[in-house]
């Protein structure tokens, strides 16, 4: 199943809104390059946002190898106001999506992320 562009923001949008204080999603490549992003806050910079997360995944998995931990799998990253979730679809690509606020629903973040990824494997393989 291929999909286009629109496709991929129309699913990070529909799994934004069901999240609870997510702002924001992407697809990204391994090297940093969104290939689809949505974001419903305007002063949100997606494309830092791809280009940290592609570095953070990239130390991830070679900790992961090093350890000898399996596949690598998730990523979250929290700070005072935002928490960031990413999940590798496959070798070349992940998401995320971007919660921010006091009201976050991380489980329902993962679930979202999870299942956009299997989504997107499928799309992208």
């Amino acid at each position: 199943m291929e999909m286009e562009g629109n496709v991929y923001i129309t699913r990070l949008s529909e799994s934004t809104a069901r999240v609870k204080g997510c702002i924001a999603g992407g697809i990204v490549g391994i090297d940093g390059i969104a290939i689809a992003e949505f974001k419903g806050e305007d002063e949100f910079d997606t494309t830092i946002a791809s280009a940290e997360l592609a570095s953070i995944i990239a130390d991830s998995r070679r900790i992961i190898e090093d350890l000898k931990g399996g596949a690598f799998q998730e990523s979250i990253t929290r700070s005072e106001d935002l928490t960031l979730v990413s999940r590798q679809v496959n070798e070349e690509f992940f998401v995320y999506l971007v919660l921010k606020g006091n009201f976050q629903n991380l489980g329902m973040a993962r679930y979202e992320v999870k299942k956009l990824a299997e989504e997107f494997a499928e799309a992208l393989s």
